[in-house]
């Protein structure tokens, strides 16, 4: 903290920092008068208002403002709202989507992908359902059943939100793999096989368990980068996907690999599960949708029939519905889902009224 306090007094033309160093600092380090100009990159890190990190953004002494993002609203209008703060502190919470809009009008510069180079190839997206297997829909079955006796259980040790969430994850898993069963693996190594000899496949989940599970068994020659590795062991997979030999894949988490990444090498990604928001979603997939490409880019998003995965979806379409009211018609990750969403997803509004209120 010392010699970070030293740098804000010597005669530096430009200051790169992090967010977490802002958040320790900019409360009482740094003093004032110190930047003419402060650029936050990633923007959407001070969605939250009532963070440490937006509210030491805020604070921050500067004469102008930037707020650089792709994805500046991810689950409701106060995302828009926060970050359009730190620039004009006039703004505040509760603005109505009218409003946002016509202070995006006024403020945000914006340029889509098309609009940078019209011939850029296409997204070819496509929602593939798929019916589990026998002993998924068994276990899946066996634990929608017992849902109710489950929340009552972990609502009783103080925190029924977290024993919602808890049983989406264990429903979540199970429509991904059950012991050596898994519908969503077979849809892959069906994918691969389409692929042909040029092919090189993106894989993203959620969760660092099911890109193990799915390694384990893949015979395709793959890497794996979540963000337990090293820089060093992330940056090998990242070459070895790129430089290497085709066919291949790489096994990718959600958190890992949505933002600065260039893997545009990859003819085909599949998203083996849905994520919390969409903006996160579409931020994995512009890994490969990048502007030297000349062939399209095959998505494949996999969706469990007759399971949460269908609701989860309808959920993340409105959000999208959302971002489209409040950000496309004015000129985007990451909290999860809120509670009433939550809810919504498991159908027990009629079994706990209390917890939605």
């Amino acid at each position: 903290a010392r010699a970070r306090e030293a740098f804000y007094l010597l005669p530096i033309p430009v200051l790169v920092g992090s967010y977490e160093q802002i958040r320790q600092d900019g409360l009482d380090r740094i003093p004032a008068n110190t930047f003419d100009l402060v650029v936050l990159d990633e923007a959407q890190r001070i969605k939250n208002r009532n963070s440490a990190t937006a509210l030491a953004c805020r604070l921050l002494p500067r004469t102008r403002s930037w707020a650089l993002s792709a994805t500046p609203l991810e689950n409701d209008p106060g995302d828009v709202a926060s970050i359009l703060s730190f620039l004009d502190p006039e703004i505040r919470p509760g603005e109505s989507p009218f409003r946002l809009r016509a202070r995006l009008d006024a403020m945000m510069l914006r340029r889509r992908k098309l609009e940078v180079r019209a011939e850029l190839p296409p997204v070819i997206l496509q929602d593939l359902r798929l019916d589990l297997s026998g002993v998924q829909r068994k276990a899946y079955d066996e634990l929608w059943e017992k849902r109710a006796e489950t929340i009552r259980e972990g609502a009783e040790g103080g925190d029924p939100g977290a024993a919602i969430l808890g049983l989406i994850t264990r429903l979540k898993m199970v429509c991904n793999f059950v012991e050596d069963a898994s519908s969503k693996f077979e849809a892959l190594e069906v994918i691969a096989e389409g692929a042909g000899k040029s092919g090189k496949i993106l894989v993203f989940s959620q969760f660092v368990r099911t890109l193990q599970w799915v390694s384990d068994r893949l015979k395709l020659r793959h890497g794996l980068l979540t963000g337990a590795m090293t820089p060093a062991e992330r940056q090998a997979s990242i070459d070895e996907f790129r430089h290497g030999p085709a066919p291949r894949a790489l096994l990718v988490s959600l958190r890992a690999g949505g933002v600065g990444l260039n893997l545009g090498e990859a003819t085909h990604v599949v998203l083996f599960d849905r994520w919390w928001n969409p903006a996160v979603e579409n931020q994995a997939i512009y890994r490969a949708h990048r502007f030297d490409r000349e062939e399209p880019l095959h998505v494949v998003r996999f969706l469990a029939t007759d399971t949460i995965e269908e609701r989860i979806s309808e959920i993340l379409e409105q959000k999208e519905l959302l971002f489209d009211e409040v950000v496309e018609t004015a000129g985007a990750e990451a909290r999860r889902f809120t509670r009433n969403e939550l809810i919504r997803i498991l159908e027990i509004s009629n079994l706990f009224p209390a917890l939605e209120a």
